[in-house]
């Protein structure tokens, strides 16, 4: 079973990459906690995953908040590995799930770490969708190589872009108070569609006449609303609408 959260897309690609080599289910973890599901029977010899994206050198809040509540019912051992997508460094982020999982009886075989574009556009800019692609590509060996050793149930460390990891700690406290939604503001061309809404992991979202409201003072800064607004009409702070949207698109591979 492969547990992912995704908001643009780049996870979501590992899942469905190691899904298919393994032929195991994947699992998206902020379904799981809309819905409030977190009980979960494996079958035996059935791998455990969890594919997740980097913020601020830690774990999404919904990771961290759906590893908590979990609650997997073993079948005899279960190979148990992780995989972290990620901009430039993972941080402590490996060590965070690891330790969450031991509470529970669960200890962590594997970790890998790949990275892909980044979609904090509060700081990188992703307009350049051929730049974008080309990171992408190049990342496909990588998780290519990731899918072979989960495949063949390969144990060891392999995150390669821990970066300073000591600092998580303090980007971990700085990840939780910049998750205010204040700063999100959507403009006149809002067409009132009600997709950000429908995808906010953390139901922060509502429609007023039509028109999107951050009802919670906090969400997980995942930025899926602003990416996947079909017409660019969220934005965060004063940077974001000059840095783009992204979201993964299949790389084509000569």
């Amino acid at each position: 079973m492969i547990f992912y959260f995704s908001s643009t897309g780049n996870s979501k690609h590992v899942a469905d990459m190691i899904a298919k080599r393994t032929g195991e289910e994947t699992v998206s973890m902020a379904d799981c906690v809309k819905k409030m599901q977190y009980d979960f029977k494996l079958k035996k010899g059935e791998r455990i995953g969890f594919v997740y994206p980097i913020y601020c050198w830690s774990l999404p809040s919904v990771v961290e908040e759906f590893v908590k509540n979990v609650s997997i019912e073993k079948y005899g051992k279960h190979y148990t590995y992780s995989v972290a997508t990620c901009g430039v460094a993972t941080g402590g982020a490996d060590m965070e799930l690891a330790k969450i999982l031991s509470k529970k009886g669960i200890g962590l075989h594997a970790t890998f770490s790949v990275t892909m574009v980044d979609n904090y556009t509060l700081v990188f800019n992703v307009k350049n969708a051929a730049k974008n692609e080309a990171k992408n590509l190049r990342a496909e060996e990588s998780i290519k190589n990731i899918v072979f050793l989960i495949n063949n149930k390969t144990g060891g460390y392999h995150n390669h872009h821990r970066g300073l990891w000591p600092a998580s700690k303090a980007t971990k406290v700085m990840y939780n108070v910049s998750r205010k939604t204040s700063p999100f503001k959507v403009s006149e061309d809002c067409i009132g569609c009600g997709l950000c809404a429908k995808q906010c992991p953390t139901r922060a979202i509502s429609l007023d006449y039509g028109k999107p409201v951050w009802k919670n003072k906090k969400c997980a800064l995942c930025l899926g609303c602003l990416h996947n607004c079909p017409v660019n009409a969220i934005n965060y702070g004063p940077t974001t609408k000059n840095h783009g949207q992204y979201k993964y698109t299949e790389v084509k591979e000569d």
